[in-house]
């Protein structure tokens, strides 16, 4: 099977609550949400993860394929039930989640995978991942890395936002910090969000996160700062790249994994960092204008 990247992660149940306590049931999930959107960009996207043989699971693999994905790398499993997460949203458009996904089939992804399975994930061009998906897949990191490591001997890239959240991480944040570091080395590029960094690793400016990734090697960073824009990192200089229109947000969920999605979008059909990143910048900005993870597709008929 050809595709230009694969996005591993974990997909759940999404319940989300709208300010006057209306619920609706979708899906969605950090790097899920990233390949449906490469998906609808024309991106020859797969989705890689485990899901329970549950009506998640089910629905998870059809939007994948509603959305062009390929789900060659969804592995379905009846020892486990896909995860779950709600969302509460406040009248600002900020957010609020609750999960429930300890025991999730997404945590049994690298120890269910056939050889075969990890050997095609050491062969896409691409990888893309999360600091979520290092959660979720820690008890699997060392072969989770040495497929990582297959990956970019084999001449492969690896793009990775950092996505830290404290309350996955809690009780282990010099884990998390060394987890962090030791992709970061491999990555090709990174897209994480400042205000995250600032949490994890106590930067001080997002120049800061800047300088600090730059040394692990990555040629190419883009540092998301919500309304204020991106700092990018290209070619050795550092750039701000703000947001062409303002925006008033809705609702804020998947507003960094759709910017990711538009970002590596450009990068793979041959643009520059600056063209990647406003594309980014365009593609989030509609997504935070409606409610949920994921917009209808037409809404991006002029993307």
């Amino acid at each position: 099977m050809s595709v230009d990247v694969i996005c591993i992660g974990e997909a759940m149940g999404e319940i989300s609550f709208d300010p006057a306590g209306n619920a609706s049931v979708k899906v969605g999930g950090d790097t899920f949400n990233t390949a449906v959107y490469l998906g609808r960009l024309g991106i020859k996207c797969a989705f890689a993860s485990a899901v329970g043989e549950d009506p998640f699971g089910e629905q998870i693999r059809s939007v994948l394929k509603d959305n062009h994905v390929s789900d060659a790398f969804l592995i379905s499993t009846d020892q486990a039930n896909t995860g779950l997460y709600s969302i509460t949203n406040r009248t600002d458009g900020e957010r609020f989640f609750h999960y429930w996904r300890n025991q999730s089939a997404a945590r049994q992804t690298i120890s269910l995978a056939s050889p075969a399975y990890l050997n095609a994930l050491e062969d896409a061009p691409w990888l893309y991942l999360s600091g979520i998906s290092l959660h979720v897949l820690e008890g699997d990191t060392t072969p989770l890395f040495q497929t990582l490591q297959a990956h970019k001997d084999k001449g492969g890239k690896i793009a990775f936002d950092g996505n830290f959240r404290p309350k996955l991480w809690s009780g282990k944040e010099e884990q998390a910090r060394e987890t962090y570091a030791r992709i970061t080395a491999l990555a090709d590029v990174m897209m994480p969000t400042f205000d995250d960094e600032q949490l994890l690793w106590g930067d001080k400016t997002a120049q800061d996160t800047v300088s600090r990734i730059a040394k692990l090697s990555p040629a190419l960073i883009v540092v998301k700062q919500g309304e204020q824009g991106c700092l990018l990192y290209e070619g050795g200089e550092t750039r701000h790249i703000p947001i062409p229109e303002p925006v008033t947000p809705i609702d804020t969920t998947a507003a960094g994994d759709s910017f990711n999605a538009g970002f590596m979008a450009g990068l793979l059909k041959g643009q520059d960092g600056v063209t990647a990143t406003l594309a980014g910048h365009k593609l989030a900005g509609k997504v935070i204008t409606h409610r949920g993870a994921i917009i209808p597709a037409e809404m991006m008929a002029d993307l």
